[in-house]
């Protein structure tokens, strides 16, 4: 009879099932703590709203240096309350902002961007 050679598990070939489990609870830990860092606040929705019943502004926007400034500015402005679209122009120096008027108002979202350091005002 031919001796069988005994086989040797590789390197990579075993992995306990406590290394299994510590993995998995791994990435469950990391996928709870992201949700921290979520906006959990209910955003409101166009379909949400009936027609006719939302509000669309202008604003002028003064100390936009960037890009980055109007991006950081729309990010915000989406995370207000009341606040259901944004487009921030660098270029224009301007926001147009469409948003609920019995969640928010102008004055909100001027004061919204004030407080990021920009100075804003209703054009329209």
């Amino acid at each position: 009879m031919i001796e069988q050679q005994k086989r040797r598990p590789g390197k990579f070939r075993f992995i306990p099932a406590v290394l299994i489990i510590a993995a998995v609870l791994a990435v469950a830990a990391t996928v709870g703590v992201s949700a921290l860092f979520t906006n959990l606040q209910p955003t409101t929705d166009a379909a949400d709203i009936p027609s006719g019943k939302t509000e669309r502004a202008t604003f002028a926007i003064e100390g936009m240096s960037c890009t980055s400034c109007s991006k950081g500015i729309k990010a915000m402005l989406k995370r207000t309350p009341g606040v259901i679209s944004a487009e921030v122009s660098f270029e224009r120096k301007e926001a147009v902002v469409e948003f609920n008027p019995s969640e928010t108002s102008r004055e909100k979202i001027v004061e919204a961007i004030n407080d990021m350091g920009y100075k804003a005002s209703v054009k329209s």
